[in-house]
């Protein structure tokens, strides 16, 4: 009970902090057109440049991470660090 508490707590503190979370699941397009400041480190940090392609408008991050080889602890260090860029 108390891990589910601590959960819970972290949740409310965030909403409280007005930190944005980025949905693994988020359409590339929709990434970019919400959140431009991340366009540069996805080009040239994780080499993502399907961020100018037409598939930018069908693919998720998660897929078009899963794609370059970016998977695992890898996709969840990805969305970390672009959380804590939006979040600045």
């Amino acid at each position: 009970m108390r891990k589910i508490s601590s959960i819970k707590k972290n949740k409310e503190k965030i909403k409280k902090m007005g930190l944005r979370k980025i949905d693994p699941d988020i359409n590339m397009s929709e990434l970019i057109e919400n959140y431009p400041e991340v366009t540069e480190v996805l080009m040239f940090e994780y080499e993502l440049h399907c961020i100018n392609c037409v598939i930018a408008g069908l693919d998720t991050l998660r897929e078009g991470a899963a794609v370059h080889g970016i998977e695992g602890e890898d996709f969840n260090d990805l969305i970390k660090h672009l959380e804590k860029i939006i979040n600045k």
